[in-house]
């Protein structure tokens, strides 16, 4: 959440976006809460045969890339476990693929996360085709908040409650066939999503919410009173506010601009952005920075390493 709490700071006063965005920040939180319930909750989690329990689990395929919240690998099957933090009362219509919460007498329409339960299961039996294909894959949607409540309930869809999570898990288990995989298998599994595990890396935020720069304010922030626009006297920056001093205070600035604005930045957009006046001060920032640099047609540029 690091990138949407500098995207919070930076927009401009009376933005559109901020409210939206403190939304985001909202159900972000909420969701780690939730999948810290999960992962808690399934300590307590025994089956007859091995297993391992994996969470926040990022993996790519090619362009396809997943963010599953919890696997769990077991010698009969893979288990993938989405959470889902939403507080109210709960309707899934399964004839019309609807999902919405009622609250305070307001329905509020919501995506439906048995179907990117359904997108994670395709992914992980595509995942293990070549190593272990006659894995079965399945799993469940957990509601973690403590306030919900499922009020309509599809027959066909695997939603259940944080309380029944473990129960559940151990049904799934015990129906899961007789095929035992042995316990090297299972280490080739962990082996292969240890070794295959990634950052879940969002495009740029201001891409992303389709907010245009302008509403993005410049400066670099003072990490003592966090205000925007230090200045550079000599080789260091002075806030204006507060006149605290700090020789490496732009380095968090270019975090924000890759984080908001473009994957690499070039010395033009890094004296935009830092307010920054000397082309050769800044490229003795950049240089010295731990960054990659490229060149392409006579143009240099950084990006992260």
């Amino acid at each position: 959440m690091s990138g949407h709490f500098a995207l919070l700071k930076r927009l401009i006063d009376g933005s559109p976006s901020s409210d939206f965005i403190r939304e985001e920040i909202r159900k972000m939180d909420a969701g780690v809460r939730g999948e810290e319930r999960v992962f808690k909750r399934l300590r307590e989690l025994r089956l007859a045969g091995e297993f391992r329990v994996f969470s926040d689990v990022c993996l790519v395929l090619d362009d396809w890339k997943v963010q599953i919240d919890c696997l769990v690998v077991t010698d009969r099957c893979c288990i993938v476990l989405e959470s889902k933090n939403i507080s109210g009362r709960l309707y899934f219509n399964e004839e019309l693929d609807d999902f919405y919460k009622e609250e305070n007498g307001t329905e509020t329409p919501i995506f439906n996360p048995y179907f990117q339960l359904m997108r994670h299961i395709r992914f992980m039996k595509e995942f293990l085709r070549n190593t272990l294909p006659q894995m079965k894959v399945t799993g469940a949607v957990i509601m973690t908040a403590k306030s919900c409540r499922i009020m309509q309930k599809p027959t066909h869809y695997p939603i259940y409650k944080l309380e029944s999570m473990v129960e559940r898990v151990t049904q799934i288990y015990n129906s899961s066939g007789s095929e035992i995989f042995s316990v090297g298998e299972l280490e080739v599994v962990e082996k292969l999503l240890l070794e295959n595990r990634s950052a879940f890396e969002y495009p740029p935020l201001c891409e992303y919410y389709r907010i245009h720069v302008s509403e993005i304010r410049l400066g670099v922030e003072c990490p003592g009173c966090g205000v925007l626009g230090m200045r550079r006297t000599g080789k260091t920056w002075t806030c204006p506010s507060c006149h605290k001093r700090d020789r490496n205070a732009h380095k968090k600035a270019v975090d924000d601009y890759f984080w908001l604005i473009n994957n690499k930045i070039t010395n033009r957009d890094f004296r935009k952005f830092c307010m920054v006046d000397s082309i050769y001060v800044a490229s003795r920032m950049l240089s010295n920075m731990e960054l990659q640099m490229h060149r392409a047609g006579g143009k240099t540029y950084y990006t992260k390493k």
